[in-house]
């Protein structure tokens, strides 16, 4: 009786341990990277819009893209990681677009605090999320989302140029 117990604690640890180590590889694998901050048109004179957003192969590709479309716009453009909201002053924008990610159903603690804490700006959200769903989306909240592949680049490209230059 002993060595069953035994057996099974060895065979239930081992699985614990892979179920584990598979959860860390899977945020690993689809965890984002920190962008470097950067101004787009930054001696323009119009409306000065956050683009918070993150690093990924996708989202890097977009933003090249958005910052191609927008060079020369009479638009001030400041890029930030998300992990640097908390810095940020919303009200030294006129606009605000996040560009961020859904993991296990929802975007960023740190994100959902920020929409909170300024309600009553108004912010333009696009979301990537493998599923094309955002299931925990609140209710109140206009937002796009779409899965992070190629056949979806232009959308977001187009959805976020539209966010930044739309009045």
């Amino acid at each position: 009786m002993k060595k069953i117990v035994k057996i099974s604690l060895i065979v239930l640890g081992s699985a614990a341990i892979i179920f584990a180590g598979v959860m860390l590889s899977y945020r690993y694998i689809k965890s984002m990277d920190v962008i470097e901050s950067e101004e787009v048109n930054k001696s323009a004179t119009g409306s000065h819009v956050l683009l918070a957003t993150q690093g990924s192969n996708f989202k890097n590709s977009v933003m090249d893209q958005v910052k191609q479309d927008m060079k020369g716009e009479n638009i001030h453009i400041s890029i930030v990681d998300t992990t640097k909201l908390d810095k940020v002053k919303a009200s030294d924008y006129d606009k605000i677009v996040l560009f961020t990610t859904v993991q296990s159903d929802d975007i960023p603690k740190n994100v959902t605090k920020f929409m909170n804490d300024n309600d009553d700006k108004s912010i333009h959200i696009a979301v990537t999320a493998d599923s094309n769903r955002w299931d925990d989306k609140p209710k109140d909240v206009d937002a796009i989302s779409e899965a992070s592949k190629s056949e979806n680049k232009q959308t977001f490209v187009d959805n976020l140029t539209k966010a930044i230059t739309s009045p």
